[in-house]
């Protein structure tokens, strides 16, 4: 047997990949996940929206020395069949590539660690000149004059990624500046809603500080857990692979009882019909919201009904999280018992007032490898009638 290495022809294969399919804010929320997972407590998004328009990625995390780096830079650094920290929210090795690359067409990382401070380039425009995997490497005194420099060496440790030349966004728009200030926009409230939770977090050593331009970001709580009319129910931990998912409903206050800043949280009146369903959280990073994974359909009475599920990034296969970390499947393990469970329950419809939410009857399940270990089973067909 003859054996031969084909390597991928780096200038088309760059090129079709960015193509994947990322809108701008989830790839700006990929790279947010990068600075999460390596300790990050502040991350300063910085931008010019004029031409040459660039936007940087600022963190405090724990950086990367110059074998990290350039292994950050390579496709598929990591194997997605690795068990990976509990709390990492990466996957494939290949968003902070392919998502900042899916923008823009050139991609420099600037990281400092050890009071060494090192940079890398993926240049598109060069690898096309070079026809090869040409990734430039650059000395402290050529990154003295790029975007995020000058933050970057303020830290004792910490990372920058840079994004300039748009072209996909300059062809697409007769006037690039305000369609590059309204992405900015989009992605300010996307990464809110998406990354609440850590913005959020009870813990101030754990707290997420995220900033656009120097303004900071306020988290964006899909539940208005702080609402003294938001009603949690009991949470539920289901077994899978010996691994627990989380599950707690959430009922809403009804409109009327919502001030203006609420109903702005929630994305406007229109958005709260929209908004209904689960809502799937890796490693409580959001992934995916405001569906019901065509269990039941998005109805006016069920508007008020959300349901948390926490997963863990060991179960990644089986939701099919996706590259991007945009898409999920709800598995056919947990359709069986909701369907199962749907059917003994089909003709209880419990009516709230706003002081009446007893309705959950105790029950345990197993079926399929889950087991329904703590709360109580509570029923989406219970809380789709409010009444006030």
């Amino acid at each position: 047997m003859e054996e031969r290495l084909v390597i991928p022809f780096a200038p088309i294969l760059v090129e079709s990949t960015r193509s994947i399919g990322y809108l701008f804010e989830a790839a700006v929320a990929d790279i947010v996940d990068n600075s999460i997972s390596a300790g990050a407590t502040e991350v300063r998004i910085g931008f010019m929206s004029k031409d040459p328009r660039w936007l940087c990625i600022e963190d405090n995390g724990c950086g990367m020395a110059a074998d990290e780096i350039e292994n950050a830079m390579r496709y598929g650094s990591q194997d997605p069949h690795n068990t990976r920290d509990k709390n990492d929210l990466g996957r494939f090795g290949l968003g902070l590539k392919m998502a900042s690359l899916s923008q823009c067409r050139k991609l420099t990382v600037m990281s400092k660690k050890d009071g060494k401070t090192v940079a890398a380039s993926w240049d598109l425009d060069y690898i096309k000149l070079k026809k090869s995997w040409a990734l430039k490497v650059y000395s402290k005194e050529e990154m003295d004059d790029l975007p995020g420099f000058i933050y970057l060496n303020s830290l004792e440790h910490g990372t920058v990624v840079l994004w300039q030349d748009f072209d996909r966004l300059e062809d697409a728009s007769a006037n690039a500046q305000k369609s590059f200030d309204e992405k900015i926009e989009l992605t300010r409230k996307h990464l809110s809603l998406v990354f609440h939770r850590f913005l959020a977090d009870k813990n101030p050593q754990k707290r997420l500080a995220l900033y656009f331009n120097g303004d900071p970001v306020l988290p964006m709580d899909p539940f208005l857990t702080r609402h003294p009319s938001t009603q949690p129910l009991s949470e539920q931990i289901l077994r899978i692979n010996n691994e627990e998912v989380r599950v707690k409903p959430y009922v809403l206050p009804y409109p009327s009882k919502l001030n203006a800043n609420d109903i702005e949280n929630m994305g406007g009146k229109d958005e709260l019909r929209l908004k209904q369903g689960f809502y799937i959280y890796r490693n409580k990073r959001l992934i995916v919201w405001g569906t019901w994974f065509r269990l039941i359909r998005q109805n006016e009475l069920g508007k008020l009904a959300r349901v948390r599920v926490d997963i863990p990034n060991s179960l990644d296969s089986m939701w099919e999280i996706d590259i991007k970390k945009s898409t999920a499947t709800l598995p056919d393990c947990i359709k069986k018992i909701w369907q199962l469970w749907s059917k003994t329950q089909l003709d209880e419809v419990s009516v709230f007032t706003n002081t009446a939410v007893e309705m959950f009857k105790p029950m345990i399940w197993s079926m399929h490898g889950i087991q329904l270990i703590s709360g109580e089973l509570f029923s989406i067909r219970s809380i789709v009638i409010f009444l006030c």
